[in-house]
């Protein structure tokens, strides 16, 4: 290898010994990773992505066989080392962050046990270890991290474990950094101070990171060099504006275009790779993409393609070389290549003239801090903090309401609370007219039947001991359906969502991320529902996955007259589903009103933050340091008296640290909360 680069694969292949016989899950992987620089890689679930990275650190199955190949660090060829090799290697020349921060984090162990843990090979004191991992949850944008270092990961919302296992991962300053999709739960605002943390490390400390990601957002703004895969091979690689601005595989140039956000008219309807990754059982003597490509023809599917070299990246396509060579290909980047034709039912229509479906007003949500010996003991004459303060909503039949805010915002507590899965502590819910805030368990029974949640796990919520037919019919059982036929009805849910029947004798373990996340749509689709909560349905997702499931609620809303309420932090698929946007921070609706006002002409600060924070799958418009809101968010067990995003907010004056600021009508449907509101402060944005 030469000295600029760090870590080179070359001609891996691995499989999967299985019931169903050898997974051929990677085939001649090879790329090199040049030192002091972050390579993407990038591609869809089942790709092999996250194989790549546990080849690297050994972390592979038991089923798992190395067939052939190097992955040569140094002068060392890691997939030969034993295993006390490895651990010498691990953590502190090559760390990770994991996709999954709930399972790969110690559950019955405080945070600082498990960072002090990761020092170990360190000769720091104690309290050392503790400052210094103090110290990172700072960095990584924990708030109180001087005793949160103390909380247990059930203690952290989805996107503060996330944070905790950036900062765990940091904590060695590592040679290599290996990041699995480490912005998944992250919401716009956070994810860009991670972009910026992890590019800080790898300026400071001179750190090469390999970056695996679905978000072509963050592989655009973060990365130089990018690895596209599909199904187990690498199709193209080259540096981030070639891929970007000139992609030369098909599967490349789908990926893009299938992106909510580079997709500028608003359609309820997005567009979607047609077909599924093949069955990697199976040969495939020619181009792994040939089912799906648009641009196939009858000899892709048996002549394996050539690899083209461009610069220093290739790309492995029949258009671009060879008898099949087609001089039209690649086409201009404004030139759309997938198709567009999606089919479906007209988007429903709202039925403004209809009283609201859900109504709530002033609605709170407190949870105790401490028990009242312990408060008495502490002096604490209030051990509650509010994490839904004073929120009104409304929700039409029919209309789509999008719930959007940082992590630790409130929204899935909101979310419980309507569903009464959450006790409230004040305020008013109000569904079909009937109050249900305090309800009865034995009277809100029935109602049940009208409402339905989609979790944010799509594996997680799902029982690993019962199969997709059990799942998608229980809430038929629970609800006293049992005289009906669930075979029959097994079948009619799979065939509403589009889900293979002979995918029903399955288990949740056998289901990839879309797969799962349609079983959970059919779950809350069982008792016909009138309302369903989809909390993060597009998470952890790809473009063309989400697409699929986007466009799936669209159809059936149309079908059915549902109602959505949306809970993510995904503003590019919002400007594209949602009729309403209510935007939340710290437990408080600070804006709402049609999503086309609110993205086009933001009043609140944060909400233009949040919306210009999006980052854009495209390398030249990186969004520069002074784009991220500055600051952490304020604690709870300390809420501001004045405005709650004042310590955060540039165009913040005395009055806003004094007194919280009322809703405002801007529109009789759009209304914020601030005192300084940016259609009256030009003047001031302008010297923000």
């Amino acid at each position: 290898m030469t000295n600029d680069i760090l870590l080179n694969i070359e001609g891996l292949t691995l499989d999967f010994r299985t019931n169903r016989g050898r997974v051929k899950a990677l085939r001649d992987i090879s790329f090199p990773v040049r030192r002091g620089r972050i390579l993407g890689i990038v591609g869809e679930s089942g790709s092999g992505k996250s194989t790549i990275l546990w080849s690297i650190l050994g972390l592979l199955a038991g089923n798992a066989e190395v067939t052939a190949g190097r992955v040569e660090y140094g002068a060392r060829d890691l997939l030969t080392l034993n295993a006390e090799g490895l651990r010498a290697i691990r953590g502190e020349e090559i760390s990770v962050v994991f996709q999954d921060p709930m399972t790969s984090q110690i559950p019955v162990l405080p945070y600082a046990r498990q960072m002090s843990d990761i020092l170990y090979r360190r000769s720091m004191s104690e309290a050392d270890k503790r400052r210094a991992a103090v110290d990172m949850l700072r960095r990584v944008g924990i708030p109180d991290p001087d005793s949160r270092v103390d909380a247990y990961p059930h203690q952290f919302s989805g996107g503060m474990r996330q944070r905790a296992g950036i900062a765990m991962s940091m904590l060695t300053g590592p040679n290599l950094l290996l990041a699995d999709e480490p912005t998944t739960a992250l919401d716009v605002t956070m994810e860009a101070q991670m972009i910026g943390l992890m590019r800080g490390l790898r300026d400071d400390f001179d750190t090469t990171i390999v970056v695996v990601s679905h978000n072509l957002g963050l592989i655009a703004e973060m990365c130089d060099d990018v690895v596209v895969m599909y199904a187990g091979e690498v199709v193209e690689t080259g540096e981030v504006h070639d891929i970007f601005h000139n992609a030369r595989h098909p599967y490349t140039r789908a990926l893009l275009e299938c992106d909510p956000a580079r997709i500028a008219e608003v359609s309820r309807k997005l567009p979607v790779i047609p077909g599924d990754i093949p069955d990697l059982t199976r040969p495939l003597p020619g181009c792994i993409f040939a089912d799906r490509c648009q641009k196939a023809m009858p000899d892709c599917a048996r002549v394996a393609p050539p690899q083209v070299a461009r610069g220093g990246g290739m790309a492995r396509c029949h258009l671009l070389e060879g008898p099949l060579a087609d001089a039209s290909w690649p086409p201009p980047a404004d030139v759309v290549t997938v198709g567009r034709d999606l089919g479906g039912l007209a988007p429903a229509k709202v039925r403004n003239d209809a009283p609201p479906l859900l109504d709530v007003h002033d609605l709170n949500v407190r949870f105790r801090t401490m028990g009242p010996l312990k408060a008495r003991m502490n002096g604490v004459s209030d051990p509650f903090v509010d994490a839904v303060l004073d929120v009104s909503l409304d929700l039409q039949p029919g209309e789509t309401l999008a719930l959007v805010g940082e992590s630790g915002s409130g929204k899935t507590t909101l979310g419980r609370t309507i569903l009464n899965l959450q006790g409230a502590s004040g305020g008013s819910v109000r569904f079909d007219g009937q109050e249900i805030a305090g309800m009865a368990e034995a009277r809100f029974k029935p109602l049940r039947r009208d409402m339905a949640m989609m979790f944010q796990d799509p594996v997680g919520s799902l029982s690993p001991r019962k199969s997709v037919r059990a799942l998608i019919t229980e809430p038929l059982v629970i609800h006293g359906a049992q005289g009906r036929d669930l075979d029959a009805e097994a079948e009619r849910l799979a065939d509403m969502v589009r889900l293979p029947r002979s995918f029903l004798s399955r288990y949740p373990h056998e289901l990839s991320g879309g797969q799962a996340r349609r079983v959970g749509v059919a779950r809350a689709l069982a008792l016909n529902p009138r309302l369903i909560v989809a909390d993060e349905p597009t998470a952890g997702l790809d473009v063309s996955v989400q697409g699929e499931i986007l466009n799936l609620m669209a159809d059936l809303q149309a079908e059915h007259g549902l109602s959505y309420l949306i809970i993510t932090h995904n503003l590019p698929v919002v400007r594209h589903i949602a009729d309403r946007i209510a935007i939340m921070y710290l437990g408080r609706i600070v804006e709402d009103g049609p999503a086309a006002e609110v993205f086009a002409r933001p009043a609140h600060p944060y909400t233009r933050a949040l919306v210009e924070g999006v980052p854009q799958p495209d390398p030249d418009r990186r969004r520069p340091p002074s784009a991220t809101i500055e600051g952490e968010v304020p604690s709870l067990l300390r809420r501001p008296k004045g405005c709650d995003f004042a310590s955060r907010c540039p165009l913040a004056q005395e009055a806003c640290r004094r007194a919280k600021p009322e809703h405002i009508h801007i529109a009789p449907d759009h209304r914020h909360a601030c005192l300084f509101p940016l259609s009256t402060t030009s003047d001031l944005t302008e010297t923000a």
